[in-house]
């Protein structure tokens, strides 16, 4: 007999698995499980939904079976409530209106005086002087423009970072990914400038953090970490002396370390209170976090960061919004350094829209990880007449086998 449950709360939909064979798939389903490890297979994520005939092909050449997920009713009770309903709500799909080649000439003066002046008002807060809201919301609304045009522009672009100006470059670019993720929520333009706002102001709060701390080359000991925690309450604080300032801005900088589970920090927070734009502002930090090189340690590759938020999905970050924003990032990004099954390795200069695991790529080095005459080459066509040997084995980080990706960047190289 069922139990009748009182308290306030609602009825939702809770996903269920169910093994099928891979023979009985058909489009439109959603895999959530393979018969074997998933990185045995060139579906590196878990948990996407079959869209073409070719998917499921490529499944077949793996597994014999696989779990789908269904749907059933039941409670939710309310501290554990989903707040993130309406940025899940698309209210617009938004079209290319230029090409990749074309925005990033654009992107590149929007991009240089967002980063100029994102380092000038971080030193204005270290100096204890008041950032100028109305010219931050001005430079987050041309980035908002060049994303809406193309994002890819505006991401490429965002690959030239210089370690010794962390804090201030990571900002921008949690502001950055912010708007190209909303983008891809289908966001209004509106709640894009405030996220690409959010974004960039998030981390303020370190410019009150002892240089000595916030700059350490090694590990911090639980006494620094105590200080660096504060910043998230420095934030905050410096925000709110603001006027015309967004709240959700606000309540960003005070809140993106919290998680779901109640484990993050400063107040521990559960679910129910973490608003969509910290759900999301998170992601973007801790994304840009991983892959990002610092004065102490090397970043990883963008693999490696979908890894860890997919691994902390529904326990510490929003599960769906991490689905979201894997679907959004993607496996083989732009810029990302690759290596083939055949030991050769490069640069993805364009997406394959029709094939995400076959894009373009501009070979470096050979099979001996040696230099090589600079080659490009479409991994679609090339797959039908070489077959395995030239599909993506893995994404290796910036800097792997002395490709930088910076350098290419200012030497001209740009996307397709």
């Amino acid at each position: 007999m069922k139990k009748t449950i009182v308290r306030p709360g609602r009825i939702i939909k809770e996903n269920t698995k169910t093994l099928v064979p891979v023979s009985d798939l058909k489009i439109g389903m959603h895999v959530t499980e393979l018969d074997r490890p998933w990185l045995d297979t060139p579906f590196i994520l878990q948990g996407f939904q079959i869209t073409t005939a070719e998917e499921i092909d490529t499944l077949a050449e793996y597994c014999e079976f696989v779990y789908i997920e269904g749907l059933e009713d039941t409670w939710l009770p309310q501290k554990e409530r989903s707040l993130s309903d309406k940025l899940r709500t698309r209210v617009k799909a938004y079209k290319n209106t230029s090409g990749g080649q074309q925005e990033y000439k654009r992107a590149g003066s929007i991009h240089s005086n967002a980063r100029q002046l994102t380092r000038s008002f971080m030193d204005d807060i270290r100096l204890g002087r008041a950032i100028d809201i109305k010219e931050v919301k001005a430079s987050v609304s041309e980035c908002v423009s060049s994303v809406l045009r193309n994002p890819d522009g505006m991401m490429w672009v965002s690959k030239i970072r210089d370690k010794d100006e962390y804090t201030a470059e990571h900002s921008l670019n949690v502001g950055l990914l912010a708007i190209v993720f909303g983008r891809h929520l289908g966001a209004s333009e509106e709640d894009l400038n405030k996220l690409g706002f959010a974004g960039m102001l998030h981390d303020v709060g370190k410019m009150r953090i002892p240089t000595e701390i916030l700059n350490k080359e090694g590990s911090l000991s639980s006494e620094e970490f105590a200080v660096m925690k504060r910043h998230s309450q420095s934030g905050r604080d410096i925000l709110m002396a603001h006027k015309n300032i967004y709240h959700s801005a606000v309540d960003v900088a005070y809140s993106h370390h919290e998680t779901l589970d109640g484990t993050g920090y400063p107040r521990k927070v559960k679910a129910s209170g973490i608003s969509d734009f910290t759900r999301i502002i998170t992601l973007c930090d801790i994304y840009d976090a991983i892959t990002s090189n610092r004065v102490y340690k090397r970043g990883q590759s963008s693999l490696d960061a979908l890894k860890v938020l997919y691994t902390n999905k529904g326990t510490k970050f929003d599960e769906k919004l991490v689905t979201e924003f894997i679907s959004c990032i993607g496996l083989y990004p732009p810029a990302s350094v690759v290596e083939l099954r055949n030991g050769k390795v490069g640069i993805v200069i364009s997406i394959n829209h029709r094939n995400r695991r076959l894009p373009k790529v501009l070979l470096l080095r050979d099979g001996e990880k040696m230099p090589m005459p600079e080659q490009v080459i479409d991994l679609e066509k090339v797959a039908l007449s070489a077959g395995q040997a030239h599909m993506i084995k893995t994404v290796v980080p910036n800097g792997s086998y002395g490709i930088r990706i910076e350098h290419y960047i200012q030497k001209g190289l740009t996307i397709e």
